[in-house]
Parts: structure tokens; C-alpha cells; sequence
């Protein structure tokens, strides 16, 4: 029997990427923001993700069998627009094939997509799932149980009552933006949780207190338009009257951040108390060890630290991508299992994108007129390692991309930990804030080193924070975050052994088995995807000292070069 292709799209509003399957097993997933080079790809079908997948497996769009979509628009207004037809399908996925039969098509719902992105990507007979987004077709969040291979949503929360909607509009509250829930995070450890949180756990579930009615939600236009442009602006609208309670009782409009830190702090704990009062209710009804959560919200990784640390369950699984650039792979995964054949990966690094080899990064610099050298694995690791611990900043781009927002040692900027002023020229060139922190890459064996209580699975893909000793924050400053935590990316020699030999030349040059990690990437700009993007953020960003593609050293002068 011949292999079976599907194909996972998400066609939402924000973050369209797509996955390739084959008879469940991932090839390839791309989020079209890399290859389009516009951030969140707003409005863009993922035309562009979908022929680097298939370019990448070697196949044509004539052998994909199925295309499955991580949403489920048939039954909501949305559905109606002529772009959901056959042929609008095939114009917005294939634009450049005209003549192309357009596959058998399998609409997923939104939240069974998120959820099987974690389940059936975590190696595991049956978990409880939780998904915490803004908005799936008609509901926020939803929990479940996963047995036998099968997905059960066991209860759903509408849109109304959104934890995504919710951290959002506090974001903008702060003046921190739509896309700021990142820097709110971050904000909040500088300050100190009072009560009022407009959100709190209820008996059987959560609700948001909000200041005015659900009747008022949705225009007839904006429902024609999604969840998303139907729901957001009016949850956030009402939750204005909450916000204004809480100091400085007005959003921000151009003072420092920081006098919004107890604000972003009391916004934090809402969210945490609610998430494991959720967590603990989905325990009480799926007696099992496993939990697999997906959904933007899952991205708030001090959030899912204290679901690790709780206890209620032994073992917590984040898949690398939990946003909406997720569902392409669990919306494939759905459609894969009803095919046939079906034996889905064990989903334990993150390297799924496109590649960049040695060869496309040498043609990259020479075109920029850079100089560069080419290094075995051994003296490429010793090398850079040194250059780290002379204090230079290193632009490091290897292999396959990462899938997800975190950078996690296939495109990052990469700098000594044990000076505090790295996180300072680290946060100036990328134009970041500069109380916002900057995250460590730790050789697993060695992370009870610098980490105190458990990291947890979540840690392989920096998606859970946790508490550094006592005594590791005065060896690694600069990745210590105002209460004493770190977001770590745990390093394994087997998924990563480029990137671990790395940060292990360092350990023996320094004593410390880590390096900092930041995402490859300036204000505004998606990660680096392609040697050509790496070339020209390093051209761009003076303060980048070296810049690493393949296996070549790339350098602005042949002083600069490692000796």
C-alpha cells in the first residue's frame, strides 16, 4: 500500500502555517510568517508554508490525499464566503496550479485540532487535555479526555468567557499591544497580585467578570468575519470597567510600564489560580497522570511552570507550537488516523522547518560580501564557545528551523550568561524593552545545577518557567529575571548535538552549562528562516559579533573571524 500524504493548513486569521504527514508521521510544518517574513502572517493564507512542505518531502500537491483545516467554519456565518468553496480553497492553498483537482477536504474543529496536536504528538495511550485559547469556532476554552485514540471534549466555554480574550485586553490595557501578552508576562514579575482580577474559579469552572452584557457581543458584519474580528473587541470593551479598578485605574498611554507592574502581576495570578482550579477539576473527572495542553494561552510559560511544580499531575506535555500555527499539525493528525495507516510521532524537539545547509550559507555571505571560514563539528563547537566566553554576541543558525515562537538553538542569538550587560545589548539589538528577560539554554544533565524543583517536558521547548538557585543567579545574571526565575530550554545531545556540544565546549571553558538563548531576530520581524534572513539581520544588527550558518563562521572582516 502506498504512503498517504495529508495535509494539515490553519487558514485563520493569524499565524496560517501547514503540516505534512505522512501516514501520521510529521515530514515538515512551516509557519507562513517564515517564508512571507510579515509576523503572525495577519490575513495571509499559508500558500507559501504549504510548497516548502511539499518541497521539503520530496511530492507535489498531486499526492496529497487529504487536505485537513484546524478549523470548522461550515456551521458559523463565516462559512458562507466563496473562499471556503472547493475552488476558493484551491486558489488561496494552490494559487500557482490552476489545473490542480483539489483533494478530498476534512474540516476539523478548531479545539479537537489544538488538542491533538498535544495528544497524539506526546507519546502516550491516554492523558487529560485542556485547551486555553481566544476563540475556536464557538468556544475559549474546553477540556477532555484522550483514550483509546480517541478525543472526547468533555465541556466547553464560549468566547464570551475567553482566558485568551481576557490576558489580550490586559495587554492593551497595559499599552503593551494586541501582541504584547509576552511583555505582560514579563511585567508581572515586577510587581505585587492584589485581588480584583476580573477572572476567578466558580464551582465547575471560571468565569470573567465583566462590565457589561453578553448581549451586546457580536455585530451581524463582524460575525460574518470570524470569532476572532466578531468577539474580541467587545470581551475587551468589557472588561474596561474591571480593569479601570485596579491601579493606576487608567490604561497606559505613554508613562513607563513599570507603574503598571502590579496590574500585569494581579492580571498573572488570575489567569494561574483559574488555569489550575480548571486543571484540578479536569483531574477530579480523568483519573490519569498525563496532561496535554495546546492553545495560545499555553504559551504563558510562568503559567504552565506552576501547573508543573503543583503536582496534580506527574507528567504536563506543551507541544512546541501550542498556538493556532498548531492546529495544522493536529488538524493532519485527525484526517491521518481515519485514512489507515497511522503511527504519529513522538514530538521531542522542535525541529521541523526548513533547513539552512553550509553550501546556501556560503553563497548567503559571499553575496554580502562577508568573509567566512568553514569548521569541522569539534572546532565549530570549541570556537564559538570561546568567542561566547570572550563576550561576543553570536547570530547561530543550524539545520532544520524550530516550529513555534521559541528560538530554541537552530535560529538564535546566543551570548555569555555570566554578564549581566549581555542582557542589555541583547535587548538593544533587537529593540526590546529592557526590563523584559532573556531566557537560558541548559545541557539537561546539568540543569539541577542552575534550577531548583522541576522543569518538566515543557522545558525542551522554553515553554515553562522556573526558580534558578540561590547561587546560580549570581553566575548567570544575565539570565535572572527580577523574582529569581529563568524560562530554561533544556538541551539534549540527541535531539540537538550540534547545539549541545556548543553550550558543552562552554561548560569546560567556564563552569556553566549554559549559554543565553534569544530568538534570531529585530523588532518586528519573524525569527530567521533562511540563510539570506540570517545574513541580513546580522548586516542590520551591527551589535551581532559573529554569525554562524551551517558550518561556516561568517564575519564582517577577517579580524573578526575566530583565530
Amino acid at each position: 500500500m502506498s504512503a498517504r500524504y495529508v495535509l494539515g493548513v490553519n487558514i485563520g486569521f493569524h499565524d496560517s502555517s501547514a503540516a505534512l504527514v505522512r501516514d501520521g508521521a510529521l515530514c515538515a510544518l512551516v509557519e507562513q510568517e517564515r517564508v512571507s517574513r510579515r509576523k503572525h502572517a495577519v490575513g495571509q493564507p499559508p500558500a507559501e508554508a504549504i510548497a516548502a512542505c511539499l518541497a521539503m518531502a520530496g511530492i507535489g500537491a498531486r499526492e496529497v490525499d487529504t487536505v485537513a483545516i484546524g478549523w470548522d467554519f461550515r456551521d458559523i456565518p463565516l462559512g458562507r464566503n466563496r473562499r471556503f468553496t472547493t475552488e476558493g480553497l484551491r486558489a488561496m492553498l494552490f494559487p500557482d496550479d490552476e489545473d490542480l483537482p483539489m483533494p478530498a477536504v476534512r474540516w476539523v474543529p478548531h479545539h479537537v485540532a489544538h488538542a491533538a496536536s498535544a495528544v497524539y504528538s506526546c507519546d502516550c495511550e491516554e492523558a487529560a487535555v485542556l485547551v486555553l485559547d481566544g476563540a475556536g469556532e464557538t468556544q475559549s476554552t474546553s477540556f477532555g479526555r484522550y483514550a483509546d485514540g480517541e478525543i472526547e471534549i468533555l465541556r466547553e466555554w464560549p468566547v464570551e468567557q475567553s482566558l485568551g480574550f481576557y490576558y489580550n485586553a490586559a495587554a492593551e490595557w497595559a499599552g503593551l499591544g494586541y501582541w504584547g501578552t509576552g511583555k505582560l508576562m514579563g511585567l508581572a514579575a515586577y510587581g505585587r497580585p492584589g485581588p480584583g482580577a476580573p477572572v476567578r474559579p466558580v464551582a465547575g469552572g471560571y468565569e470573567l467578570v465583566r462590565g457589561t452584557p453578553t448581549a451586546e457581543v457580536p455585530s451581524r458584519r463582524a460575525a460574518t468575519l470570524g470569532p476572532l474580528m466578531a468577539y474580541y473587541p467587545a470581551v475587551a470593551e468589557s472588561l474596561k470597567p474591571e480593569f479601570g479598578k485596579l491601579f493606576p485605574y487608567a490604561p497606559r498611554t505613554g508613562e513607563e510600564p513599570i507603574a503598571y507592574a502590579d496590574f500585569a502581576a494581579t492580571i498573572q495570578q488570575g489567569l494561574e489560580e483559574t488555569v489550575l482550579s480548571l486543571a484540578a477539576d479536569l483531574r477530579r473527572r480523568v483519573d490519569t497522570p498525563v496532561l496535554a495542553l495546546a492553545g495560545g494561552v499555553a504559551m504563558n510559560c510562568t503559567m504552565i511552570g506552576v501547573l508543573v511544580r503543583s503536582g496534580l499531575f506527574d507528567r504536563v506535555y506543551v507541544p512546541p507550537v501550542p498556538t493556532d500555527a498548531g492546529v495544522s499539525l493536529g488538524a493532519a493528525l485527525v484526517a491521518a488516523r481515519e485514512c489507515g495507516e497511522f503511527t504519529p510521532t513522538r514530538i521531542d524537539h522542535a525541529y521541523w522547518g526548513q533547513p539552512i545547509t553550509t553550501e546556501a550559507g556560503e553563497a548567503a555571505a559571499a553575496r554580502a560580501g562577508m568573509v567566512h571560514r568553514r569548521l569541522g563539528d569539534d572546532e565549530l563547537a570549541r570556537s564559538v564557545a570561546g568567542e561566547l566566553a570572550r563576550g561576543r554576541i553570536v547570530g547561530w543558525a543550524r539545520g532544520r528551523a524550530e516550529i513555534g515562537q521559541r528560538a530554541l538553538g537552530a535560529r538564535s542569538l546566543l551570548a555569555d550568561p555570566r554578564s549581566r550587560r549581555n542582557l542589555e545589548r541583547l535587548n538593544v539589538l533587537k529593540g526590546r524593552e529592557m526590563w523584559r528577560p532573556v531566557a537560558p539554554s541548559v545541557l539537561a544533565e546539568h540543569v539541577s545545577d542552575l534550577i531548583e524543583g522541576p522543569v518538566g517536558e515543557p522545558s525542551r521547548f522554553m515553554l515553562a518557567a522556573a526558580s534558578l538557585r540561590p547561587d546560580a543567579r549570581l553566575r548567570v545574571p544575565a539570565v535572572t529575571h527580577v523574582d529569581g526565575s529563568a524560562r530554561p530550554q533544556t538541551v539534549h545531545r540527541d535531539t540537538n548535538p550540534g547545539y549541545w556540544a556548543l553550550i558543552e565546549q562552554f561548560r569546560q571553558l567556564t563552569g556553566v552549562p549554559a549559554v543565553v538563548n534569544t530568538s534570531f531576530n529585530l523588532a518586528g520581524d519573524p525569527i530567521v528562516n533562511s540563510a539570506v534572513d540570517a545574513v541580513d539581520t546580522f548586516v542590520r544588527a551591527k551589535e551581532i559579533d559573529l554569525l554562524v550558518l551551517g558550518d561556516t563562521v561568517v564575519a564582517r572582516s577577517e579580524a573578526d573571524l575566530p583565530s
